[in-house]
């Protein structure tokens, strides 16, 4: 079983941490988060990062984060550069509730962490619904002249 890392810009993967408990109960121990508080040290997270990232060496670790190019993506992929000969270390940036809540689930099934990643694609991408879209395709269409 892989091992899960969300991190975030201030509280937000802290939130979806609490957010996915509160949906799908207590969470598994392989499921953790960091957050990037306002003037918090880059080496210190960076170090913070890679404790975690070492205590998946036999299992791979998937990292969801909030935002491309921002300072928790951008440490993820120093500590890639680092460890990724050694450990499996996937990243995926854009993470959504979606995401957290299904890879979670999933991490239940001992899946390997290339599906662990396909299902966090897939989930972040489903999770993303227009409303407007939805209703117009499951309702009838009106007739011109009843607008």
């Amino acid at each position: 079983m892989c091992r899960l890392l969300l991190l975030s810009h201030s509280e937000l993967s802290k939130s979806f941490y609490q957010t996915m408990e509160l949906i799908m109960g207590k969470p598994s121990p392989k499921i953790s988060y960091l957050t990037l508080p306002y003037g918090q040290d880059m080496d210190m997270y960076q170090q913070m990062v890679e404790e975690q990232v070492l205590e998946s060496e036999d299992e791979g670790i998937l990292i969801l984060t909030d935002l491309f190019g921002g300072s928790p993506f951008m440490i993820s992929t120093r500590v890639y550069e680092k460890y990724c000969k050694k450990i499996s270390i996937e990243i995926i940036c854009g993470m959504n509730l979606s995401m957290v809540v299904e890879v979670a689930s999933a991490l239940k099934q001992n899946l390997s962490l290339d599906v662990m990643k396909q299902i966090a694609l897939d989930s972040g991408h489903k999770g993303i619904i227009d409303f407007s879209e939805l209703l117009s395709n499951t309702l009838p269409k009106r007739k011109e002249n009843e607008k």
